[in-house]
């Protein structure tokens, strides 16, 4: 009786209650337990949590190997092996269908439809290319497995699919959400620069921000390089917040290429610099060289040079200055061809606000940065002591955005950047409540604070606008504004909805 019929081998793997789920990792297999339904084609069913890494793995690389082994004695044991491609399911009637398949078969869905909350999880589909099962007996006397083939899903792949997913991945690793830090200083100061000045040049205003933009992105890419090891030793990073953006770590790009496009990235942004210089003056270099050096020594491998590891607040001073004084300085710069005091004095909250971003950050991670040797601000002062550095930068920032008008150094429409000032109060009120509490307890600071920065900036820059443009111009760009903050708030609450939703399914 070595053949069995597909009804044999379905009703087997409905006795089954959990599955060895393999995907690859550059090459390297990963393999974890999960609970599991199939339907009578044999399409297996998984779930996880929006933005699992799980997920995040099985969009990119969706190859996929099960096994399910079960049986009371060895000479008892039956197994089947499966072989295919997963889907993360976004049609509503596949969802319900894996929903009404694992409900009662995944505590993890069972939970989460308790509370109602079953939008916040991802659910799979593996479609078979073979199906393989063995009964130990039989394979002991030799005798061949019962094999299902299914061409048409081999078939049915399409090429463009793996194309999208190596997109998304490198979307990933430049990290969007990060890129408002360049975008926030370069927009004040080509609008500071637009308030002052009838000559405003679009090609190099454009050609700063891109700039700007390739030198972030780079700057992402080989920290994640140079912190690959680091990163690997961080469990309780809370994306997207924290511990890189795990690329490496999931093997969706080798640290080779992550490197290497992060370098590739920066040596563009210096080509636009070198450009920006003969087109606005030398007086451009010492900033470039100044974020240059910022950006590439700022971390590195373990017994490496990096600024992080220096002294306290080394590492925070570079980042503080290269992405508030530098950077709206340096727009400011190519727009007149020199600098101003007022550029500096507006640049200043903008660099405590995006300063309070990286420390916020770095409360999650401070376990792992501590055991890995990386001395961040948190593990050196202590969270407490870093928490009211972040008050305290709030404090400060907004006070010299108030001052500024009173002295004569901006216009009194900056005044509509106190619209901002919510933000920064929830941000204190949880980084007050929690700051030695758990990731997942941080999120809403770590949220408001990036929101504050973002929105603040974005308002200062509308101010700006106000007094150089007519009405229409400035009240269109305030809209743009907003949009962004809600996407980017949006992408943050569904991040912490998933998380918080998690705790609470299994809340005991």
């Amino acid at each position: 009786m070595a053949q069995r019929s597909k009804q044999e081998v379905f009703e087997y793997l409905e006795r089954a209650e959990v599955a060895a789920v393999g995907t690859s990792n550059m090459g390297l297999p990963r393999q974890r337990m999960m609970h599991f339904a199939v339907d009578e084609e044999f399409n297996f069913y998984l779930t996880s949590t929006k933005g699992d890494p799980k997920v995040i793995q099985w969009i990119n690389i969706p190859e996929t190997a099960i096994l399910i082994h079960q049986g009371p004695t060895f000479m008892e044991m039956e197994e089947c092996e499966v072989i295919g491609r997963a889907e993360v399911l976004k049609d509503e009637k596949d969802r319900q269908k894996a929903i009404d398949l694992l409900v009662n078969r995944s505590p993890i869905v069972g939970q989460f439809h308790s509370i109602g909350a079953l939008d916040r999880l991802e659910f799979i589909r593996v479609n078979p290319f073979t199906v393989k099962y063995r009964y130990v007996p039989e394979i002991l006397q030799g005798e061949p497995p019962t094999v299902f083939e299914f061409e048409h899903n081999r078939e049915n792949v399409n090429v463009w699919d793996d194309v999208k997913a190596k997109a998304r991945a490198w979307k990933e690793a430049v990290r969007p959400l990060s890129l408002t830090a360049a975008l926030v200083p370069i927009l004040l100061g080509g609008a500071l620069a637009l308030s002052q000045s009838d000559q405003f040049n679009m090609l190099t205003f454009l050609l700063t921000l891109f700039g700007a933009i390739m030198i972030q992105a780079g700057t992402n890419m080989i920290n994640d390089w140079k912190d690959a090891e680091r990163d690997n030793e961080n469990k309780s990073g809370i994306r997207p917040f924290t511990g890189g953006s795990r690329m490496i770590q999931l093997g969706l790009i080798s640290r080779a290429d992550m490197g290497f496009f992060g370098i590739i990235l920066s040596t563009n942004a210096v080509l636009i610099g070198i450009y920006l210089v003969f087109a606005s003056g030398m007086g451009l270099i010492p900033l470039i060289l100044y974020g240059l050096i910022a950006g590439v020594f700022y971390t590195g491998g373990k017994g490496k040079l990096s600024f992080i590891n220096m002294a306290t607040g080394v590492a925070e001073f570079l980042v503080a200055t290269t992405y508030g004084v530098l950077m709206t300085m340096g727009a400011y710069y190519v727009q007149t061809g020199h600098y101003s005091l007022e550029a500096f004095l507006i640049s200043l909250p903008v660099a405590l606000f995006i300063n309070n971003v990286l420390i916020i950050n770095q409360f999650p991670d401070s376990e792992s940065d501590a055991n890995s040797n990386k001395k961040t601000l948190v593990v050196r002062l202590g969270k407490k002591k870093a928490k009211n550095i972040l008050i305290g930068s709030f404090i400060i920032g907004y006070a010299i955005i108030g001052l500024l008008p009173v002295i004569g150094y901006g216009p009194f429409t900056l005044y509509f950047s106190f619209l901002s000032i919510p933000f920064a109060v929830q941000a204190i009120r949880y980084a007050h409540q929690n700051y030695d509490k758990n990731a997942v307890d941080l999120i809403p600071s770590n949220a408001h604070t990036a929101i504050n920065h973002l929105f603040n900036g974005l308002l200062l820059v509308f101010a700006f606008l106000l007094n150089s443009l007519t009405i229409v111009l400035p009240m269109l760009y305030l809209v743009a504004s907003l949009i962004l903050v809600f996407w980017v708030w949006n992408y943050i609450e569904r991040h912490r909805k998933v998380m918080n939703d998690f705790r609470l399914a299994f809340k005991k």
